[in-house]
This record gives structure tokens, sequence and C-alpha cells, in this order.
């Protein structure tokens, strides 16, 4: 008999694997409901109702008020260590200033080992945190002292090195959010460091190991900053390797959608598989694809708005314009950009034949890739003549994957796909409004049409979801 699913974020009794700990009152309540339900039903025999209950309970709670008043306290005396530098630093020689960094930083490491041993957790995870947080004030005294500004991003990396070192050996999630989040700032300033390596290779192992950390800790929020650091880190490959007219903005650009759809594919095969962090990982990737994917017809509304002002302005150099938006030609895009598409397709295929994807859905992803593939070749070969054709075609495309977000959203009950789908209509509403519309009049005309239009979406939607509610039970019924 196939296991019961609960609605929401928690998806299986079994392992709650996608439920945060910060959740697991209010889960276990909904689920000793819905046991009740499904013991009346038959589902569930009576004598596995507390088993089930205490597999739940296994754990500790994450946050408590206790641990949360640590953890504050810890950020409060990092913050008076910084500040009792600062305020006395001239008057301090060298060797007094490491003495009293260093004297904080092991009294915090030793405070938080025997906090642990006594079983105290939440001063053990402020203490840790705390400890971390003076190694950083510790990296920062040594480069102010030997005049090493020009390192600072290094003693980020450091820095983020120790706080994770820390976070492993205890463990401590805390710690490990923190390390997190150094590793993210170290990527970001990294990629805006005039005399950083063109391509930051050391930030993939480091991403790496913070990931598997992440996963073996169970981390959703470490796995959210580290989701987002892949991602600009990506965007920072991509924006060099277009430099040097290599790639095309366009192409920059599709390359972007096509890689993170990919990274969100691979990510929901891993998440079926319930694997810590997969999640999140597929909303950020789903997420920027999606965007980055609704702002290509940026490049082709920017030309042809320079289009019409030329007529106005002779300025205004239309081909320097096309070369630099579409007119680069070249195996730079091609290769990455079908080797991105063929993920994309292989995982929505490989989904579709585990059932964990419908046919359609699978269908609809395969397309978009294969369009969003050819849409560099297609806006070269259309040409300049053909720009206001390819901005509607573009248009529709997009409302089309709106709705069939929405759709898919609704009948698999995936909150985060039909809310993607919403946020995308209405993104791609506003832009079209913006693009065509001006007047009071105007302005009126759309949105009644808008409106009618979400109507008749919401009465589909309503009919669809009561179909697959009729089939179910119709299947329920002959099985």
């Amino acid at each position: 008999m196939p296991e019961p699913r609960v609605s929401g974020k928690c998806r299986q009794i079994r392992s709650g694997a996608d439920c945060g700990r910060g959740h697991r009152m209010s889960y276990r309540s909904r689920v000793a409901k819905d046991l009740d339900r499904w013991i009346a039903e038959g589902l569930v025999e009576a004598r596995n109702r507390e088993t089930i209950l205490q597999n739940l309970s296994q754990g500790r709670l994450a946050w408590s008020a206790a641990g949360a008043a640590a953890i504050l306290g810890a950020v409060l005396l990092a913050l008076a260590a910084i500040s009792f530098v600062a305020a006395n630093w001239a008057g301090m020689s060298r060797v007094l200033r490491f003495a009293v960094v260093l004297a904080a930083l092991w009294a915090a490491y030793g405070g938080a080992a025997l906090a642990f041993a006594r079983r105290n957790e939440a001063v053990g995870h402020a203490l840790a945190l705390l400890g971390a947080a003076l190694f950083g004030v510790g990296i920062v005294l040594t480069a102010q002292t030997f005049n090493m500004s020009a390192f600072r991003n290094t003693g980020v990396l450091i820095w983020t090195l120790g706080a994770l070192v820390t976070a492993l050996a205890l463990p401590s999630r805390p710690v490990l959010i923190l390390a997190a989040l150094l590793g993210f700032s170290w990527v970001w300033l990294e990629s805006f460091n005039p005399f950083a390596p063109d391509i930051i290779w050391s930030y993939l192992p480091l991403w790496l190991v913070t990931a598997l950390a992440a996963t073996r800790l169970k981390s959703l929020a470490s796995w959210n900053l580290i989701s987002a650091g892949l991602l600009v880190w990506i965007g920072f490959v991509i924006w060099e390797a277009g430099r040097g007219d290599t790639l095309s903005e366009l192409e920059e650009m599709v390359l972007f959608t096509l890689v993170a759809g990919a990274i969100a594919l691979a990510a929901s095969f891993a998440r079926d598989r319930e694997i810590t962090g997969s999640g999140t990982l597929t909303h950020w990737a789903a997420l920027a694809s999606v965007f980055t994917g609704w702002a290509l017809q940026f490049p082709i509304a920017d030309f042809g708005d320079a289009q019409d002002r030329s007529e106005i302005y002779a300025w205004i150099e239309i081909d320097e314009r096309w070369a630099r938006l579409f007119g680069i030609e070249g195996g730079a895009f091609l290769i990455p950009g079908a080797i991105a598409a063929g993920v994309i397709l292989a995982f929505a295929f490989l989904r579709r034949a585990r059932g964990a994807l419908a046919g359609g859905a699978a269908g609809a992803i395969a397309a978009a890739a294969l369009l969003a593939l050819a849409l560099p070749y297609l806006v070269r070969w259309a040409g300049p003549e053909m720009i206001l054709v390819l901005r509607f075609a573009l248009g529709a495309a997009i409302y089309a994957v709106s709705v069939g977000l929405i759709l898919q959203g609704a009948r698999e009950a995936r909150r985060f796909v039909g809310g993607l789908g919403i946020l995308l209509f209405i993104a791609q509403t506003l832009h079209v409004y913006g693009s065509l519309f001006g007047d009071l009049l105007d302005t009126a005309l759309f949105f009644l049409v808008g409106g009618l239009l979400l109507f008749a979406l919401s009465i589909g939607l309503t009919r669809v979801q009561k179909r697959l509610a009729v089939r179910s039970g119709d299947e329920g019924a002959s099985a």
C-alpha cells in the first residue's frame, strides 16, 4: 500500500525531510489529525498510529526562546569585541591586540565545548558562533596591523573556511549558516574585484563542501545561501565569457536561462529522491531561469525602441546596436547552450519515465529549452525588419509558459510552481502594459480585459481540479 501523503511542505510521514524542525509541532498535530482520518478510512492500521507519531517526535527542536536569546547574545558579544578593539586601537600594542582577540576566541570555543559536554546545546551553538565571529575579527586585526588591505577578500575566504571547519567539527547549524553567508559574500566581492582572476574556479570546491555540510546537517537556511551564491557565480562566469565580443547580450541571457534550467531539473531529480536541500536549489534555479527567460524580450524591445528613435535622432547607430545585442556569430554560445539544453531534456524525460513529471509538462519543458536555444539564431535569421513580430511572438510564448506553470501547479498541488506562474503572468502583464499603453482610458481597458481573462482562467482551473478529483475518486473506487 502506498504511503499516505500530507499537504504542505512536509511531504511524507516516513521522513519529514522537507519539513523544517521549527514547524515540527504544527506538523505533528496535522499528521495526528490526518492519521485519525486515514485510520477511519482504513488506509492506516490503528496500531501504527503511536509509532508514526513517536517517529515524528524524534530529534530536537532547532529553535527555542533560550536558543534564540543565546544566538542574539553571541552576536552582541561579537559586536562588543569589534567595538572594543576599534575604540582602543591606537593605545594598544600589537601583542596586546592579538592577545585580547585570541583569548576571547579560545574562551568562546572552550565554553562551547563545555556547553556541548553538558548537553546545553543552545549555549554551545551560541558560543561556537561567537568563536567563529571572533575568528573573523582576528583576521581583520591581522590585515589592519600589517596593512594587508589588498587581501581583504582573501580574508573573507579564510574566515569562511574557519567557520566551515568549526561547523563540521561540532557540528553546528548556526555556524554553518554563517559560513554559507560568508561564502556568498566572498563570491559576490570577488565577482566585482578588478584584480580577481577572470573566473573564480576556487568557489566550486568551497561550494561543494558547504553543500555537503548543509546536506549532512539538514540546514535549509544554508542551502538558500549557497543556492544564491551558485547562481551569482554562474552569472559572473557567463558575463566573463561574453567579454571580448564572444557572446552577444541575448546569447548571454539565453545561456544563463538554460544553465539555470538545467540545474533546476537536475536538482528536482535529486528532490524526487528526498535529498536534503535539493528542493531549495530547485526553487532558486527555477526562479532564475524563468525570470531570466522573461527578460529575454528586453534586448529585442531595446532594439525596437532604438529603431523608432533613430528616425528622429541621427546619432543612433542601428547597425552597431544590432551587432552588440544579437549580431555575434560564433561557437562560444552553441556548445554550452546545447549541453545545457541536453541536460534539461534528459532530466525532463527521465523524471517523466519515473512518473515524477506529467507528459505534457515534460514536453513543454523540452519545447521551451529548444526554443530558447534557437532564439539567437531566429533573431539573426529574421533580421531587423521582423523585430516587432519577434516581440509579439516571444510575449505570447511567455504568457503560454506562465499559464502552463499555473496549470501544472494546480494539477500536482505544487504551490511554488503555481505561484511562479502567477508571478510570471503579472510581470509579463506589467511589461506589456508599460510597452503598449499610456493614457487612463487605455489603462482601464487593459485592466478590464486582463481581469476578465483572469476570471476565465480561474473558472478553467476550478473545472480542471474538479475533473481530477472525480477521476481520482473513480480510480480509488475501482481499486
